[in-house]
């Protein structure tokens, strides 16, 4: 059971851990429908806790992550340079504060945008692929000029090269919980294409997550 509803996040379990099942209501249709959930343990990172929700009734579907523990006292930056097809395999853990972005495609991901996610650097690209084609091509496409059209057609080309492992570009998320996570395929050495830097939040930042009144742990 929890390979079915884990297909998307990599093979990294911990099958000591058994898959817990409740019934709730479909966020969608509102008829009863189970919800699976599943402690993973990331090696080299932290324990997180994958939802996954399917309905029998209108078969909407959902994968989540939430990560907990204590917050880092910094943010923290993780540039990939993905030079090579084998880095669409990479692992990677999205959390909901993280935004990512590839400037070389020109992809903007905002936080809070396709929520926490636990998949592979090709299964991100994927749904940033249906999701925008889906978005603007059904509900704009007849009326769309050409010429914004060719830039939108040119836009999802250069995307479905990067999905065929075709082009070379940087992966760059950043999360101010820092609760996000690619898989270093050298661990535990370091990994030549990545950096990681971590960084002090904004004021505005602790406010928008509620850490100025809370003791932020600082190990």
């Amino acid at each position: 059971a929890s390979k079915e509803f884990l297909s998307d996040a990599t093979d990294i379990e911990n099958f000591n851990n058994e898959v817990q099942t409740f019934r709730a209501s479909c966020p969608s249709c509102m008829h009863e429908c189970e919800t699976h959930m599943k402690p993973v343990n990331i090696p080299h990172f932290k324990e997180v806790i994958i939802m996954s929700t399917v309905c029998e009734h209108c078969g909407y579907r959902s994968n989540e992550v939430k990560t907990g523990g204590a917050i880092p006292e910094k943010g923290r930056r993780i540039t990939l340079y993905c030079d090579d097809p084998a880095d669409l395999s990479r692992d990677i853990l999205k959390s909901e504060s993280c935004s990512l972005t590839i400037p070389e495609l020109s992809v903007e991901v905002q936080q809070g945008t396709l929520g926490g996610r636990f998949t592979t650097l090709e299964g991100i690209l994927q749904q940033v692929y249906e999701e925008l084609e889906s978005r603007v091509f059904s509900q704009t496409s007849d009326s769309m000029d050409e010429q914004t059209k060719g830039r939108w057609l040119a836009f999802f080309g250069k995307l479905k090269d990067a999905l065929d492992g075709k082009v070379k570009f940087n992966l760059i998320m950043e999360d101010p919980l820092a609760g996000s996570y690619i898989q270093n395929v050298y661990a535990p050495d370091p990994d030549p294409n990545m950096k990681i830097e971590d960084y002090e939040r904004t004021d505005e930042q602790n406010e928008d997550y509620g850490l100025n009144d809370m003791i932020v742990d600082q190990k």
